[in-house]
């Protein structure tokens, strides 16, 4: 019998560790490890007596604990500014100066370094330069204490307190055709009300990020509850009766949405759509996968073979594998689906299907790329601020919101086809943007747009790659030293170690564990604990997979 549950507290165990006495020797780099322990923040409620100071520093120290709907920071409060405070509005990450001013026997001015910004939907937005920002507060007694009687719709959060109090939640929406799943990474409070706040995200649809993204949601759609057995872990999502005048083909796709969605919570086995709490019957969508897979061997080039990289030798599974090595490349972007390739040369940029097709005479700045519809991504020599496209024979250019001294030092196509992240060094400075990429009715690409900038901390890039259908990972240098990172699309970013000596990466499946780095001397190097343990393999080059 279903339960009604307004939060699901989900909660992961702690791991145990122990060092190990054998085993291979690993390049170590920064702790990699990330907490899979909730930290509850319980700050305190108003002292008696406390000055208008202590009101307010109370009151955003008080944003880390969003439990029972931010309790504690109502208490802050005058009743009247309490029942009408919004904190789902939109969460501030504080960074670590922030100042106070009076302006009036009763008001008070807060300002703060902005790291970044959540909407009201947990999308978060990262400023492309340090930004801040200021809030008026107002103050009135209640039965002779200070409470704050006006106070902006917004929580204000640290760094170091966000990283355990805040989670990243995918919300999934749809390719033009739909065909494809595609990601929207939201960020939402664990122990808040993710379950409800994740569903209600994928029923509103897509972010400003993902112009071209659609959903099965018809307009108008909202969320009316979530319900949930806990024990069974079956959710059933009840929604507005706008639902029920759909097609049982939109139907059936938006069941699909919530289970990609909501499937990805830890104890949730199943989901079902309701309106008015009468089950809709309907399954899900099948065939559709929320993260494409590709062969969980590194693809190689070494001498004259070209293929996936066995414990016994190279395992040849490309029929034109001949065709590639004859190219002498110095990289490959391969897609499986399709059986074609994108070959950079010294000679030149190259596509490779049935035959040669030959792009560009001169090597491209990055490594190309292979896209959706057989498309090839590759930067000139002499336009390294432009990102070059063809694709069936016709061929368009770009430029993204970055200045043209800028470089485009790498880039890669999302297996989705939807999105593109672009590596970008400037003067000193470095960016990560990923773009959505739009089509036309054939599925060819024709622009790109809504960029994002993800958050890391290189001061240049040397190589990205997609990780995971919502994660880059980046090759970056800091002060001389290249370290290994994972950006979220739409989150923050951690650091994943320090191969020897880097010089590629190329994704694979699982994430973090599917990544492969080439070095300098053509050694192979995976992920392993906080460190990169070395394969045993050596290439010439080493292949990124569509």
């Amino acid at each position: 019998m279903l339960r009604a549950v307004i939060v699901l507290a989900l909660l992961s165990l702690a791991g145990c560790a122990t060092i190990p006495s054998t085993g291979p020797v690993l390049v170590g780099g920064p702790n990699t490890i990330e907490s899979q322990i909730e930290v509850e923040f319980l700050p305190q409620g108003p002292d008696d007596g406390a000055t208008q100071r202590e009101i307010l520093d109370g009151f955003i120290n008080a944003g880390s604990a969003p439990q029972n709907n931010f309790r504690i920071a109502r208490s802050f409060l005058t009743v009247e500014m309490a029942l009408t405070w919004n904190p789902g509005r939109g969460t501030i990450l504080r960074g670590s100066s922030d100042s106070v001013r009076e302006i009036s026997a009763t008001e008070m001015t807060y300002s703060v370094e902005i790291e970044s910004a959540i909407d009201e939907s947990g999308v978060l937005a990262i400023p492309s330069q340090a930004e801040t920002s200021e809030w008026n507060f107002s103050f009135s007694r209640v039965d002779g204490e200070w409470r704050l009687s006006d106070a902006p719709d917004l929580t204000f959060i640290s760094e170091s307190a966000f990283s355990s109090a805040y989670g990243e939640y995918t919300a999934y929406f749809y390719n033009r055709d739909r065909t494809a799943f595609v990601p929207d990474v939201r960020v939402f409070a664990r122990q808040g009300n993710p379950l409800n706040s994740l569903a209600r995200a994928v029923i509103k649809g897509p972010s400003q990020y993902l112009p071209n993204a659609s959903t099965a949601f018809p307009q108008g759609s909202e969320l009316v509850g979530v319900l949930a057995d806990v024990e069974l872990g079956n959710v059933t999502v009840d929604v507005s009766e706008t639902v029920s005048k759909a097609s049982i083909t939109d139907q059936q796709y938006m069941l699909s949405q919530l289970a990609a969605s909501i499937g990805e919570l830890p104890d949730v086995n199943a989901t079902a759509i309701s309106v008015n709490q009468l089950l809709l019957p309907i399954v899900a969508v099948p065939g559709l996968e929320p993260n494409p897979r590709v062969d969980d061997r590194p693809l190689i080039l070494l001498d004259s073979s070209f293929g996936y990289s066995t414990e016994t030798g190279i395992e040849s599974t490309y029929w034109n594998a001949a065709s590639v090595v004859s190219l002498k490349p110095a990289s490959v972007s391969f897609d499986a689906s399709t059986r074609t390739a994108a070959i950079g040369s010294p000679t030149g940029v190259y596509l490779l299907e049935d035959n040669i097709v030959p792009l560009s005479s001169r090597p491209s700045f990055v490594e190309p790329q292979i896209g959706g519809s057989q498309s090839v991504w590759w930067v000139k020599s002499d336009s390294p601020d432009r990102v070059f496209v063809f694709c069936d024979g016709r061929d368009f250019s770009f430029r993204g919101p970055w200045s043209g001294s800028a470089q485009v030092t790498a880039l890669e196509v999302s297996r989705d086809d939807a999105r593109i992240a672009i590596g970008i060094n400037d003067g000193g400075r470095a960016f990560i943007m990923v773009g959505a990429i739009s089509v036309d009715i054939a599925g060819q690409p024709r622009f790109v747009s809504g960029y994002r900038s993800l958050n890391f901390s290189a001061d240049s890039i040397v190589d990205l790659a997609w990780a995971d259908a919502t994660h880059v990972a980046v090759l970056g240098n800091r002060d001389g030293i290249v370290h290994a990172e994972l950006a979220t699309v739409g989150g923050l970013s951690r650091l994943i170690g320090q191969p020897q000596n880097p010089i590629r990466i190329s994704g694979g499946n699982e994430g973090v564990e599917g990544l492969v780095v080439i070095s300098a001397d053509g050694q192979l190097w995976r992920p392993r604990g906080t460190g990169w343990r070395s394969t045993g393999i050596t290439a010439d080059v080493l292949a990124t997979q569509h």
